[in-house]
């Protein structure tokens, strides 16, 4: 039995699962003239898309993944130097709690971080589940049962 999460979506693919047969091309332009090279026109427009779509997915998921550590490091920053202002002109225990937390917080977003790229977190369009509206998969298994 394959597995239900997988269904042979992460297998190499082949160019023929997606193009049609140099036969079936010689068909369509046997019943009208010039459409296998309007289909192989439709094929390359729609792998230039995809390039660009996901080229696009690339650097949006750079951009928010830098802006996230920029902001996170200056929330760190501004928490440990509140908890400095705090303790030198006021009261030390709250300064002393709020240091403890802040670092804390630090530990536990870098035990996140590490444990997300053991698990070899990707970006959302990269998991092949999240792509299956783009690449349609042949329903090979359940049709034929």
């Amino acid at each position: 039995m394959s597995n239900d999460r997988d269904n042979g979506r992460n297998r190499p693919r082949q160019a023929s699962e997606f193009m049609p047969s140099p036969e079936l091309l010689e068909g369509y332009n046997y019943v009208v003239e010039g459409s296998a090279a309007r289909i192989l026109s439709m094929f390359e427009a729609e792998q230039k898309h995809r390039h660009t779509w996901e080229n696009n997915a690339l650097k949006t998921h750079t951009f928010s993944t830098i802006l996230g550590q920029i902001l996170g490091f200056f929330i760190a920053v501004s928490l440990f130097v509140s908890a400095a202002v705090i303790g030198i002109h006021g009261n030390s225990t709250t300064a002393a709690l709020i240091w403890v937390f802040g670092l804390a917080i630090v530990v536990m977003a870098g035990l996140v971080w590490v444990y997300a790229k053991s698990m070899g977190q990707r970006p959302l369009f990269a998991r092949p589940a999240m792509r299956t509206h783009f690449r349609p998969e042949k329903d090979t298994g359940a049709s034929q049962g």
